[in-house]
Formats: structure tokens, C-alpha cells, sequence
């Protein structure tokens, strides 16, 4: 038996995005995913550098859940 509690859930938005950019793959077009996982390419110098001046400058606090 199941609870009729699990009617109200809603899912995870980055499970939405995940579906959307497959369903975009299987119409040919070329997806980068970062919604899930990690990427297959390394990171690119100039991000990893913005990144150590963001937390040099006291930016260490969560994004908000939507992005």
C-alpha cells in the first residue's frame, strides 16, 4: 500500500531539466550536462581562477536552489 501522501509530491526540478536535455539529445542536438554528474571535459583555467577569486572575496555561501 502506498500513501496517499506521495500524490502531493512534485519532483526534483533538475530531474525536469535532465528529461528535457535528453529528449533534446535524441533530437540530434549536443547537450553539455550540467544539471546531474560530472562533465567529461576538465575544468577551463579561467573558471578554476574565477573560482579562487569568488571564495578569496568571501563568496562561500550557497547559491539559491533554482540557480
Amino acid at each position: 500500500m502506498i500513501s496517499k501522501r506521495t500524490e502531493e509530491m512534485t519532483s526534483f526540478i533538475v530531474m525536469d531539466v535532465l528529461e528535457r536535455a535528453n529528449e533534446m539529445e535524441r533530437k540530434g542536438i549536443h547537450i553539455v550536462h550540467l544539471e546531474v554528474g560530472e562533465p567529461d571535459f576538465d575544468t577551463p583555467a579561467c573558471v578554476k581562477d574565477a573560482a579562487c577569486r569568488a571564495l578569496e572575496d568571501g563568496h562561500t555561501h550557497y547559491t539559491h536552489s533554482l540557480g
